[in-house]
């Protein structure tokens, strides 16, 4: 019967659905190892409780994506992949080879999640502009409405489809497995060749390095930056910056989250506006593809969707513009906030050196 009607055997019961999409296990969480994360780790001792709580966030939150009864579920799944993919790529060099492999499945994985949430941000912002008292309109965004949701179906279909595959099982299977055994003392093997910092570098030694290179990739894309700059570049800021305030964030323990504050806060201000900018540019691609790609679609409809459209794109050069002179943007690219920080590290990495010849001395007495 499975085979002649196309069916799968869930890989969890309706029960656990149920108790998983209120929060709870029917088993309790599952421990995959330390994720406390302080200055006194390796670097991949951090890498790793990293990656455990963030791989604990997406499995929390997996049962309700299922579900589909909460949009934010599914975000939520969505931000933890997105971050256990900034971690992996952050934390390479002490990460065993194999997690180039899952990074690459996440990516995938990501993707599926990513089609869904993409077409839910665009259908609350369509039913966001009816009511307005003008009953043609109305009735074309309920069109343009009707036109995402068709897409959505088949988008969740295909998530679905993904999160139920034999694939998807071994993933998750071989990314816990991963995290059970920890560190690798001696790092990738790329990490030995390039003489980078391995996992058993202390985390305050690599900090300085790691989230400076980031700062610096986000700073060389600012540079370049004006209001006549195309969309694409304004979007390739987005992601360094995303990624820098990432790894910012999951060193909030080895630092402090006042000192990382001073860059995360700013950092978000910005991803606010530009992450907005994006979402417009996205949906006037979409609705034009709509209009061409809809056989049959009222030209009442086609017109309201080429206003829409337009209506997005000018918001969008406006943000371009608002995003860049804002105070936030210039503080992080003139380089003050970043000056500051990178002076705390500094003060950490003498302190925990000095640290270390004194209870070296000690030793050796």
């Amino acid at each position: 019967m499975e085979g002649a009607l196309g069916l799968r055997r869930a890989r969890i019961s309706k029960y656990e659905a149920g108790i998983f999409a209120t929060g709870l296990s029917p088993e309790g969480p599952e421990d995959f190892g330390p994720t406390r994360v302080d200055a006194s780790l390796s670097l991949g001792e951090m890498a790793f409780a990293v990656l455990r709580r963030q791989f604990g966030v997406m499995r929390a939150h997996e049962p309700g994506t299922r579900l589909g009864e909460d949009p934010e579920e599914l975000h939520d799944m969505r931000v933890a992949t997105r971050r256990l993919r900034a971690a992996m790529k952050l934390f390479q060099d002490a990460l065993p080879e194999r997690s180039r492999w899952l990074r690459e499945e996440l990516r995938f994985f990501a993707g599926v999640l990513g089609d869904v949430r993409d077409l839910d941000v665009q259908i609350e912002e369509v039913q966001g502009l009816t009511g307005n008292g003008d009953l043609e309109e109305d009735e074309a965004l309920a069109a343009i409405v009707s036109a995402l949701g068709e897409r959505r179906v088949e988008a969740r279909g295909r998530m679905l489809e993904a999160l139920d595959s034999e694939r998807f099982e071994r993933f998750e299977a071989s990314f816990a497995e991963m995290l059970r055994r920890g560190p690798h003392g001696a790092g990738s093997p790329e990490a030995t060749r390039n003489g980078s910092s391995g996992a058993d570098v202390p985390v305050l030694e690599a900090a300085p390095e790691i989230l400076g290179r980031r700062y610096r990739r986000w700073r060389k894309a600012a540079a370049g930056l004006d209001e006549g700059s195309p969309p694409e570049e304004f979007h390739d800021l987005r992601k360094k910056g995303k990624r820098l305030r990432y790894a910012l964030e999951f060193f909030s323990g080895v630092y402090g989250e006042e000192a990382t504050g001073s860059l995360v806060g700013p950092l978000k201000s910005v991803q606010d506006s530009l992450g907005r900018h994006q979402d417009v540019i996205v949906a006037a691609d979409l609705l034009r593809e709509i209009a061409v790609g809809t056989p049959r679609m009222p030209k009442r409809t086609v017109f309201s969707l080429g206003l829409l459209a337009q209506r997005y794109l000018t918001e969008a050069a406006e943000l371009r513009a608002s995003s860049i002179s804002a105070k936030e943007y210039r503080s992080l690219s003139g380089g003050k906030a970043w000056r500051g920080f990178e002076k705390a590290m500094a003060g950490e990495r003498r302190a925990a050196g000095k640290a270390r010849k004194g209870s070296g001395k000690k030793k050796g007495r």
